[in-house]
């Protein structure tokens, strides 16, 4: 089976008369016309298969309290029956009925002490679920405490469990968030996918329209900055401005000072460590006084995992020259990054996020690719990944190299090169900036399509030098005494480009060409996984509330598998109001 992308051109004569551009669907216009919808996703659908029990572990022990302040039932999908009340309700409280939360009681405990002393806690499960309604109200801990003591939070306290008068405080809210160990909110997405594909509702090989149903699901990865809430008085620190100038230092440099020094009892000082800001010529720190035995001071102590990084907005995509005319300053920003794989199901126009992590701002993508790549393989078990969907920024060779050892489609957009906008540097090495091969000559090749077999493109010549100039403006010449013009030539000029370009180039290698119609429809549903970035602003996590990575990994990680149980409400209220229609 092939993939063909045609490149024929038309003259002015022969051009269409244009019509006015229909709108592009949206979303929910794709979905309202997609038949699978009301069978999968509606609510008399899935009533036989309720309540969708979370998965957790089997081997947890019991938990160590007997009694609880509140205690969590599930409190059943009969609210959404009525059409009325199911308008009413948010897609959290929709995914908040039809999932069954009690089986996280017995590892949300495990951080509970068994001793019979002081208070009785609030059931862990309660509390839980008041940290989705924080990330989804976008509520400061004041204001969720009040909410759930409040007159306007009876509903919320009667589906998680609480009474009136018996709420948790804002700080035992704020410490519950911290006690939970970060396993927890590391492995929260990848059991929600377990438990969409324990009901058959994840997809289990690509949705793609025309695909064959042997190729794998589809993962776009994306990424988001984010400052933290510290700004450091440095913004160029590095990672050996928080390390701890060592004892063996300090007393290298003390044996050095003057007996007659070390007599009267000065204190020893640590060696100074690199500094970039005094290497750039400004105004440094010499890191001599004991204030900086630990880390600079200078460096910040309230954030030491963040970086800085300069964001000029293209992620390397356009040469040094091009980005310059077309870009801004850009934006300097101290902070972290988040990374998040999603699989794209295009049958609803909507991705279920796999997992997520948080990095120093400054992470090259190089050192976590293969990490990150073997932990969506291992999530999604037997679903295989056929197509993967990244930015520039992952188009190192490293990445598509571990991308195609998978079989996996190198949906990655291009990682320029200063010599890709020159012609002849691109004519001696045989291809253009977009992969595309040339022939000796600087005509581009074109597409013949692509063999699954071989796991190659074939590309031909087909004679191009007689229907086009080498360059726009020049006259159409074909190339004298040219082999591949001779008529037992055939197709002409003949390149196969497999992993590799044929001078051994995996930057610019890909499956499907570059720039192609076929890519350009591929690579445009990205936006299904980009829309996580807008989700993540308006729950205020654009900027970090909290001090420290721990912590914002946390609340991150909590507000991706919130996004799931959003996508997972919003798809069956519009399935069950088509059926109510």
């Amino acid at each position: 089976m092939s993939i063909t992308v045609s490149a024929r051109s038309m003259g002015k004569s022969e051009q269409p008369v244009s019509k006015p551009a229909e709108p592009p669907l949206t979303a929910v216009a794709k979905r309202a016309q997609q038949p699978l919808l009301a069978q999968m996703w509606s609510l008399p659908a899935l009533l036989p298969r309720l309540p969708l029990a979370f998965p957790v572990p089997a081997d947890l022990p019991p938990s160590p309290k007997q009694r609880y302040r509140s205690q969590y039932h599930y409190p059943g999908p009969e609210a959404l029956s009525d059409p009325a009340r199911l308008g009413a309700c948010s897609d959290f409280e929709i995914a908040l009925r039809l999932i069954d939360f009690s089986p996280l009681e017995r590892q949300l405990a495990a951080m509970y002490l068994p001793s019979q002393k002081g208070q009785v806690p609030f059931h862990p499960v309660s509390m839980f679920l008041a940290l989705l309604l924080r990330r989804e109200r976008n509520l400061s801990w004041q204001a969720l405490a009040m909410l759930l003591a409040g007159e306007h939070g009876a509903g919320w306290r009667a589906v998680f469990g609480f009474t009136q008068g018996q709420t948790p405080s804002a700080s035992g809210l704020r410490y519950f968030l911290q006690a939970l160990g970060p396993e927890l909110y590391d492995d929260l997405c990848a059991r929600f996918v377990s438990l969409l594909q324990k009901h058959a509702l994840f997809p289990e090989h690509s949705t793609y329209p025309g695909d064959p149903p042997e190729r794998g699901v589809s993962v776009s990865q994306d990424g988001q900055l984010h400052p933290a809430r510290s700004r450091p008085s440095c913004q160029i620190a590095s990672d050996d401005c928080y390390r701890p100038l060592g004892e063996s230092q300090s007393a290298l440099q003390t044996a050095s000072e003057p007996a007659e020094t070390r007599s009267q009892g000065s204190q020893p000082t640590a060696a100074a460590r690199p500094c970039r800001a005094r290497h750039k010529g400004l105004q440094g720190c010499a890191c001599h006084t004991p204030a900086c035995l630990e880390q600079c001071r200078r460096a910040s102590r309230l954030d030491p995992e963040a970086r800085f990084i300069h964001y000029e907005g293209h992620n390397r995509k356009h040469g040094e020259g091009q980005a310059s005319q077309k870009q801004g300053k850009g934006l300097d920003i101290f902070g972290y990054r988040s990374v998040a794989e999603r699989v794209l199901d295009d049958r609803f126009a909507v991705a279920w996020t796999v997992g997520s992590e948080l990095y120093p701002a400054n992470t090259d993508e190089r050192s976590i690719f293969r990490q990150r790549l073997g932990k969506v393989t291992t999530r999604l078990g037997e679903v295989r990944i056929g197509e993967w969907l990244d930015d520039c920024g992952v188009g190192y060779g490293e990445c598509l190299e571990a991308l195609w050892q998978q079989g996996i489609l190198r949906m990655v957009d291009i990682r320029a090169d200063k010599g890709d906008e020159d012609f002849e540097t691109c004519r001696r090495r045989g291809y253009d900036g977009q992969g595309r091969p040339l022939c000796p000559h600087g005509y581009p090749l074109q597409s013949n399509g692509y063999d699954y077999e071989r796991r190659r493109t074939k590309y031909i010549c087909a004679q191009v030098c007689r229907r086009k100039p080498l360059r726009e403006g020049e006259a159409v010449c074909p190339v004298a005494g040219c082999p591949y013009l001779e008529p037992e030539a055939g197709l002409g000029q003949v390149v196969n480009v497999g992993k590799t370009l044929p001078d051994g180039s995996l930057r610019l290698a890909r499956e499907i060409p570059y720039g192609s119609h076929t890519w350009k429809a591929r690579y445009g549903r990205r936006n299904l996984s980009e829309s996580r970035n807008a989700q993540l602003e308006a729950m205020g996590l654009k900027r970090l509330r909290s001090y420290g990575w721990e912590r914002n990994r946390k609340e991150v990680q909590l507000a991706d598998f919130l996004i799931n149980l959003r996508t997972l409400g919003r798809l069956v209220r519009e399935a069950t109001n088509l059926t109510l229609a």
